[in-house]
């Protein structure tokens, strides 16, 4: 149990170590590193190729959904570092096609964000 206990925190360093050699971004920076990274297939007409970043929302979010039941049905809710792993990866994904899909109606993402912010601040503050 200690070994175990031992090695998760050396392999939680490691990834703060990773993490501290990233440089933080806003999202405009984030959205234009997205551009180059994966294309949509040659095969689908350029005016519908929205439909693969919309496609990978849902299919990213579906599995957001299928992660947290999943801590709750069989972690009892509590999160492990291999289940907050899942989830962070998940939901980096969910931002990358939400990027995606922001570039493709040209859209930029900080303005989606600001927007959400003030839209919600509105809501709790009538």
């Amino acid at each position: 149990m200690l070994l175990i206990e031992i090695t998760a925190w050396i392999t939680a360093f490691e990834l703060i170590a990773h993490l501290v050699e990233v440089r933080i971004m806003n999202f405009d920076e984030y959205q234009q590193q997205t551009e180059g990274t994966f294309q949509a297939p040659p095969s689908l007409e350029a005016r519908l190729s929205y439909l693969t970043w919309a496609l990978g929302v849902s299919a990213k979010a579906g599995e957001l959904t299928w992660r947290v039941t999943e801590l709750i049905n069989h972690e009892d809710g509590i999160l492990d570092y291999q289940s907050s792993v899942q989830i962070t990866e998940t939901m980096g994904f969910l931002l990358w096609n939400m990027a995606r899909l922001a570039s493709e109606f040209g859209i930029e993402l900080n303005d989606i964000a600001v927007s959400n912010l003030q839209r919600i601040s509105n809501l709790n503050n009538p």
